[in-house]
């Protein structure tokens, strides 16, 4: 893939994983359980695409060393505390635990992911493409 495509890849997957959390949460406002819970699903799965697409690009950038070292840890703390949300849901779903702390812990992820966006944002803002053999134009062209 070239470096265009997997640019595409990353922002449809993104896109996609904002609209399947934006209809898990009106689902679950709906009290729509197994809508809201195939919701979370398809957006754990668009969440996956996006990670795997954001990691190939990133070896196809030079990135500006600050913005790297400010997205990072708040990329990896976004994704370390997707569990809580997801154990504190189940444990709620089978009446063991409060919505109030799904709720909490939910707002806690949320505030990562936003953060993870906006310095991911910053630092591919700021990064250098690297040129490679397969997408240089050959004579001709």
């Amino acid at each position: 893939m070239t470096t265009d495509q997997l640019l595409i890849g990353f922002f449809v997957s993104l896109g996609l994983v904002v609209v399947f959390l934006v209809g898990a949460i009106v689902l679950a406002k709906q009290h729509k359980i197994k809508g809201h819970l195939a919701g979370i699903g398809a957006m754990l799965v668009a969440l996956v695409a996006t990670l795997v697409f954001a990691e190939t690009l990133g070896r196809r950038y030079t990135f500006d060393p600050t913005s790297y070292r400010v997205h990072m840890p708040i990329a990896f703390l976004a994704a370390g505390t997707l569990f809580a949300p997801l154990i504190t849901g189940y444990r709620h779903w089978k009446g063991k635990g409060s919505v109030g702390a799904h709720k909490k812990a939910f707002g806690v992820w949320f505030t990562l992911v936003v953060l993870a966006l906006g310095t991911g944002g910053w630092m591919l803002s700021a990064a250098t493409r690297k040129t490679s053999e397969a997408e240089t134009p050959t004579q001709g062209e």
